[in-house]
């Protein structure tokens, strides 16, 4: 019987790959980590405008006829001191079906506005929420629960 001595690879040619794979493995680590660090602060910018900061609404008298009118009725109140459109109400059911009015109201620092929409009461049979979104800063917006509205 003859035996053959079986070579391995060479050791630089291990020190290659092992370099080689640490690096393609590194790329693509820091790859993820600069688009994950981009998105981050993309958000942190779109949802921080230092104008927010003065930005306040406040919903008030909520009234809902279910039966006659089929109408929502409420105020939107700026409490701040920024001018604020509000462009997006949404009107969440209790049975997760929903409403979105996109109606433009601007709000001064001040204004009492008055809102009254035409709700759909096969689609909107009770009202779980509202929320009123300002299209300047939506981090701003208000949600009404059901249980406040008359």
């Amino acid at each position: 019987m003859v035996y053959r001595k079986r070579t391995a690879m060479s050791t630089f040619l291990a020190m290659v790959l092992m370099v080689l794979f640490t690096m393609v493995v590194g790329g693509f680590i820091g790859s993820w980590m600069i688009d994950t660090a981009k998105t981050q602060t993309e958000n942190a910018v779109n949802n921080s405008d230092a104008g927010c900061v003065y930005a306040s609404i406040n919903v008030r008298n909520i009234y809902y006829n279910a039966s006659g009118t089929e109408k929502i009725k409420f105020t939107i109140e700026n409490t701040g001191t920024r001018t604020l459109t509000i462009n997006k109400i949404r009107v969440l059911a209790d049975n997760s079906n929903s409403t979105l009015f996109e109606s433009i109201y601007k709000a001064y620092p001040g204004d009492e506005i008055p809102v009254s929409e035409q709700i759909d009461s096969n689609i909107i049979d009770s009202i779980s929420s509202i929320r009123v979104i300002p299209s300047e800063c939506p981090t701003k917006a208000v949600t009404i629960k059901g249980t406040e509205i008359n």
